[in-house]
């Protein structure tokens, strides 16, 4: 659930002039008319607004301190029926009247606005996946909250039995209209949250709000290839829509476990195979694990120890569906420890028979085997 105070970037003591600054600046950014068919800045500017409305009341911000957003979310006590005007702060600042109508014809706000569907909210969730579930997807089942239809009231809200009743406030109208000379301002009614009707005998299992929060699983399909960062979007599974309206998405966002022995850089797999000096020498045929099993790796006479072998198209699957990463081998030797007398002796032995080389001025084997190993 969203805070209000972090919303509008105010601290939980903010004065109302402060709320003011900060939602004037918010709203001018994110309004629907100054960004077009943009679906998140016109979420982003719900939100906003509702916090204002709710921070600017006196009496609505003591019971959101108290209770929290649940009090306000659905129904009763403003909700995202429909926009706040950004402009209305102007109004107030600078005395409403001409001056509103003028940022109304130059800007398009301040329109009636009436009470039609309205998009349920976005949830997010954090999704945490193994480092091989990451490589090969993987279909996980989370538990989220969310709300849905109080089933004692059948979403009214009323108390069974009972009913909405009119606003008094704007005659049912959902708006309050001020007039100056020969303008006329409508903003929406604060009484009803622009519904246009108010619960007088609120239901006792969801508090007058008609919506209460249950617990629902959901199948997460995480595609192979996906990295720390990614973010999934499972459309329709946020928020129910309020008077008829779709519902939000559910967001989820993968962190992915990092590998006892493997690691990724972008879409290539990584792995350190560690190898004895005689393998390097003479060559080998090996097996190193891979993503969907072991892998076969030819090592020719002579590798180096450090050499990366490149595997192509046996790393990770691309997300944009353009093959694969590469699958990327280090070779490393493995020094032994704890020879025995002999094998001591056998060492220096050939270690000797390459003395001629020496004389030419070749390395001895324990120069070159340090060379190899650590670069130097």
């Amino acid at each position: 659930m969203s805070d209000y105070y972090e919303l509008l970037g105010v601290a939980k003591s903010a004065s109302t002039e402060e709320i003011k600054k900060a939602y004037r600046k918010l709203a001018v950014k994110y309004h629907p008319d100054k960004n077009p068919g943009d679906e998140s800045a016109e979420e982003k500017f719900k939100e906003i607004s509702h916090a204002y409305e709710i921070l600017m009341d006196p009496g609505k911000r003591s019971r959101y301190d108290q209770f929290g957003e649940a009090a306000f979310q659905y129904g009763g006590g403003g909700g995202f029926g429909g926009f706040h005007d950004p402009f209305e702060i102007f109004r107030e600042v600078f005395g409403g009247g001409a001056f509103g109508d003028i940022l109304n014809g130059m800007f398009g706000f301040g329109a009636s606005r009436g009470r039609g569907p309205a998009r349920g909210r976005d949830l997010e969730y954090r999704l945490k996946i193994d480092f091989l579930e990451a490589a090969r997807g993987a279909v996980k089942e989370i538990r989220i909250r969310r709300h849905q239809d109080c089933r004692e009231c059948r979403g009214s809200g009323a108390r069974p039995g009972t009913g909405k009743a009119t606003c008094s406030h704007c005659g049912g109208t959902g708006h309050i209209s001020q007039s100056s000379g020969f303008f006329s301002i409508s903003r929406t009614c604060g009484a009803c949250g622009g519904t246009g009707q108010v619960i007088k005998e609120p239901c006792g299992a969801c508090a007058g709000t008609g919506k209460v929060e249950t617990a629902k699983r959901v199948k997460v399909d995480v595609p192979a290839g996906v990295d720390t960062g990614v973010r999934l979007r499972l459309s329709g599974e946020g928020e129910p829509g309020e008077r008829g309206g779709p519902p939000g998405n559910l967001y989820v966002t993968v962190s992915v476990k990092e590998h006892d022995f493997f690691s990724r850089r972008e879409y290539d797999l990584l792995y350190l195979a560690r190898l004895s000096y005689p393998q390097l020498v003479f060559g080998d045929e090996v097996e190193v694990p891979g993503i969907e099993g072991d892998v076969a790796l030819s090592i020719p006479a002579g590798t180096e120890s450090g050499h990366i072998f490149r595997l192509k198209g046996k790393g990770f699957k691309r997300l944009d569906g353009r093959g694969k990463g590469d699958y990327l081998v280090k070779v490393e030797s493995d020094i032994p420890k704890g020879l025995t007398a002999h094998q001591k002796k056998l060492l220096r032995e050939f270690e000797a028979s390459l003395g001629k080389r020496e004389a030419k001025g070749s390395e001895g084997l324990a120069k070159k085997v340090k060379k190899a190993i650590f670069g130097r």
